[in-house]
């Protein structure tokens, strides 16, 4: 460990930082090429905007279940070394596999065999993720117990994850105008696949802390149950991203309201631009403001911005830039925020149920996550459905369609994002409490002395489920 980072508390060596912010740039390529980009990919092999939202409801229901199914494996399951990197070393090949299989399907088949074979391979690509997400946002408090390393880890984490996401975004349309959806679909695996491999070898869990009693099924549910904060902010989380409809409609918005699909490329560009100057500010931004201030603030810019851009159309192409640029600064700080608070409500779950679950905390987040796509990508499609939407790579759309496809960019995902500003008025943690639960969950502290700081807002400390701490450094 470097003078550097003994002087800045790390826990972590550098190289592992990376590569853990390298799997979440490898995991978001695969994200951006599937989970964003499926129903483009299902419209142009020919099956209809309806089906296309049957087959997004069914595989993404099945999506949101699966993941607390999983969150209660990992707190079950016990590997010899480690309770995170060893699902994440499994997922890997599993992932690399699936996606190849997912983009295999034959433009030519029947309808029928289009359809299954379209619900099939997401359920099984979708199964492979969820073995690397779930693991994914928990893993740092197995690395340090640092709250502001865990934030920097999770917060750069998000950062690679937007450069990943933005960068298939970028790279897709333009590749897959000339290539085809399979080549296209096999070198952005590939690429997502290296750059995720470094943290199977480089990531250590250096404190794995574990009930010395198995965790029961009706402990699991009582600890969810019990942790309002959790449920509540992802409640907001879901409200605000479920209209969030305009990663649907990307590669639609350019190829048919401006007339070029490269041109889907060069929006998401300079929304990557953007988001690599905003993103690499949110660490240092973290360290002086309260994170949560920082996410409401972003979260209400977003919504009036989208109200304005609805207004303002997209005829005058300069104001158009001008105030998407302006819109994607706000996103992008708000896309870096938004996962950052799972530790948060773990601590405060700990705090108050004596129960730990790292597992189940981070499959409510995996849950609400996907939960958003089962239900906002379905309805997204429904709308084109509604107003017009003609299937097929070279189709010709109505004006009707072209109107759909501009509320769902603009207008629609600001009314989500006001409805969860008001849920999040509920939401009280905060992040100088939270270091105080950390502390008392760890056994820094004694029950007195976190009662005397946090009792008066959060109510008294739980007694503490006895916890086996395993030190693997």
């Amino acid at each position: 460990m470097g003078k550097n980072e003994s002087t800045l508390e790390y826990r972590t060596t550098k190289s592992e930082r990376i590569s853990y912010w390298l799997y979440f740039f490898g995991q978001n390529v695969f994200y951006g090429l599937i989970a964003i980009n499926m129903q483009t990919f299902y419209s142009d092999v020919g099956i209809t905007a309806a089906s296309i939202a049957v087959i997004l409801f069914i595989t993404k229901v099945w999506d949101a279940v699966n993941d607390p199914l999983f969150g209660i494996l990992i707190d079950k399951i016990r590997f010899k070394k480690g309770r995170f990197l060893p699902w994440i070393r499994i997922s890997l090949p599993i992932i690399s596999l699936s996606s190849i299989i997912f983009f295999a399907l034959p433009g030519n088949a029947n309808p029928v065999l289009k359809v299954v074979w379209a619900t099939l391979a997401y359920v099984a690509w979708d199964m492979s993720y969820t073995l690397c997400d779930v693991p994914m946002f928990v893993l740092p408090t197995s690395m340090t117990d640092n709250i502001k390393e865990r934030n920097n880890l999770l917060a750069m984490g998000r950062y690679f994850a937007m450069i990943g996401v933005t960068g298939a975004s970028v790279v897709l349309p333009i590749l897959q105008n000339r290539v085809g959806w399979f080549i296209c679909g096999l070198i952005l695996s590939i690429v997502g696949a290296l750059t995720m491999l470094p943290l199977c070898f480089k990531g250590k869990e250096r404190r794995v802390v574990r009930p010395e009693q198995e965790i029961t099924l009706k402990q699991m549910v009582k600890y969810v149950a019990g942790n309002k904060y959790l449920l509540l902010y992802y409640l907001a989380m879901f409200t605000g991203s479920v209209t969030g409809f305009g990663q649907y409609v990307g590669i639609f918005f350019a190829r048919y309201n401006l007339g070029n699909q490269d041109l889907a490329s060069l929006l998401t560009m300079m929304s990557l631009i953007v988001m690599l100057i905003v993103g690499v500010m949110i660490p240092s931004l973290t360290k002086r403001f309260d994170k949560f201030y920082l996410y409401v603030f972003c979260q209400g810019a977003v919504a009036v911005l989208g109200v304005v851009r609805y207004f303002a159309g997209y005829s005058n192409m300069t104001l158009f830039f001008v105030l998407m640029i302006l819109q994607s600064i706000f996103s992008s700080a708000n896309n870096v925020l938004i996962f950052m608070f799972t530790p948060d409500c773990l601590e405060y779950g700990t705090y108050h149920t004596g129960e730990r679950a790292e597992g189940i905390a981070a499959s409510v987040q995996t849950f609400f996550s996907k939960l958003v796509g089962s239900i906002s990508g379905p309805i997204a499609m429904l709308i084109l459905a509604a107003f017009g939407f003609v299937s097929g790579e070279n189709a010709v759309q109505p004006q009707s369609a072209l109107s759909g496809i501009w509320l769902c960019n603009t207008l629609l995902p600001a009314v989500g994002i006001v409805l969860a500003l008001i849920i999040l008025r509920f939401y009280k943690l905060r992040d100088k409490d939270v270091q105080i639960m950390a502390q008392y969950n760890n056994g820094n502290i004694t029950k007195k002395d976190a009662d005397a700081e946090l009792a008066a807002k959060y109510g008294a400390a739980a007694v503490l489920t006895k916890m086996t701490v395993t030190n693997i450094e």
